[in-house]
């Protein structure tokens, strides 16, 4: 009897220990936010309601409105200080609200809807916002007053599957700017940090400014706050991406980023080596080639390629040897200067990836020159060459067709990217 007693008494232990611990699994489960209602005016149409850079002063909203929109700003890293953005497709809007960590409750990819009663727009230095009006000045709404103005709707989506940022490849004008990109997620394509590898994100004791140039040359400023968490971090070298809210401040575009996963993509350039410089000075001597391997070859009684001299019909001056197997992306540049008579069909330049010895053996393979005829002017040519050629054996080659070609070749120079 004693045992069944004992038994009962831990059955009756282990079932109220389960029912306890299904109590707190469903109270560890938060329930999904929902809001009874919809959105009766776009961002843009509410932005209409305000004339952009009107000193101190606020205008009122419709009574009635209500706004919709995604957050795409988070404040977890220390970039956004008491505000939130969000954005409907149509335009972006800052809403000031008097608390710090809103990312908790207003996470990235958050649907919130704003109920505008009570609530006015104005702007900061011309970047609209969305507040309440207090002692002449735009105020934050009061952390114990935004569940009465700001509701959320939903889970949070997935902001990298399902969103789709605003996409800039070159920075217009802040007057030029259409004021509906403002407050909202954009994506800076081909960017390069002006000061790459040179500065940190930020000074330690005040908000700090960079710049960001664009392929096309055109800028935008970062503005970073001392309060970051990344601010010791240095900016990156080399073009990448950049992803961040966009912001006004008086005539200034400006970009803040939301953490250090907004950039993306910078890879540092590689370092360009020159494998291979020739000039007058290290190879010609009274406008003989001399040395270091090069291989003349004539059909006439001229015995040489010269810089700035004769040359007998189907003359070559060949290189010797070139190692670029340990590069990438070479680059051929020479200049030349073409005598009276002369033409591309004259002269013409050359490069193997295998020489045989023997002139008519070898595939050449041809590269189109900038004949310049009867001038003192020297030509600057420059050649991509195929990584496929990328040999040790590669050469470069010259050849003029006729009497008395006079064509001066100097400064010739392969450079390639260190692998």
């Amino acid at each position: 009897m004693k045992i069944m007693k004992h038994i009962s008494v831990l059955s009756l232990i282990c079932g109220i220990g389960l029912f306890l611990a299904s109590c707190n699994w469903e109270q560890d489960v938060a329930p999904v936010p929902t809001f009874d209602g919809v959105a009766n005016m776009t961002i843009a149409e509410l932005l209409e309601y305000h004339t952009i850079g009107s000193t101190n002063s606020f205008d009122s909203i419709p009574a009635g409105t209500i706004i919709s929109g995604i957050v795409v700003s988070s404040d977890e890293h220390g970039n956004c200080y008491k505000y939130i953005n969000i954005e409907d497709g149509t335009a972006g809007i800052q809403i000031k609200i008097d608390n710090s960590t809103l990312y908790h409750k207003y996470p990235l990819g958050q649907r919130v809807y704003v109920k505008c009663d009570g609530l006015v727009l104005g702007d900061y230095y011309k970047l609209p916002q969305l507040g309440m009006w207090e002692n002449g000045s735009m105020q934050g709404i009061p952390s114990s007053k935004t569940s009465k103005y700001i509701f959320c709707d939903g889970l949070p989506i997935n902001m990298e599957e399902d969103f789709t940022p605003i996409v800039l490849t070159s920075i217009p004008t802040a007057d030029n700017m259409p004021t509906t990109y403002y407050n909202r997620l954009v994506k800076l394509e081909n960017a390069t940090f002006v000061e790459g590898g040179a500065a940190t994100y930020c000074l330690p004791n005040a908000s700090t400014s960079h710049d960001i140039r664009m392929a096309d040359g055109s800028t935008i400023t970062m503005r970073t706050s001392n309060y970051a968490d990344f601010i010791n971090e240095m900016l990156p070298v080399g073009t990448g991406t950049v992803y961040g809210i966009l912001t006004r401040y008086n005539n200034y575009v400006q970009i803040v980023i939301r953490s250090l996963d907004d950039v993306q993509g910078f890879v540092a350039p590689q370092e360009t080596q020159t494998i291979f410089s020739v000039n007058y000075a290290t190879a010609f001597e009274n406008g003989w080639i001399h040395g270091a391997g090069w291989t003349v070859l004539s059909n006439s009684s001229f015995t040489g390629f010269y810089y700035n001299g004769s040359s007998a019909d189907g003359s070559w001056l060949i290189s010797p040897a070139i190692n670029l197997s340990a590069v990438s992306s070479p680059e051929l540049t020479f200049t030349h200067r073409a005598p009276q008579g002369f033409n591309a069909q004259k002269m013409m330049c050359y490069y193997t990836d295998h020489y045989t010895g023997d002139v008519n053996t070898t595939l050449w393979i041809p590269l189109s020159l900038n004949a310049t005829e009867g001038t003192n002017t020297f030509v600057n040519e420059h050649f991509n060459l195929p990584d496929g050629a990328l040999t040790e054996d590669f050469r470069i080659a010259f050849k003029t067709m006729g009497d008395n070609a006079q064509w001066a070749v100097n400064n010739i120079t392969i450079t390639g990217l260190a692998k």
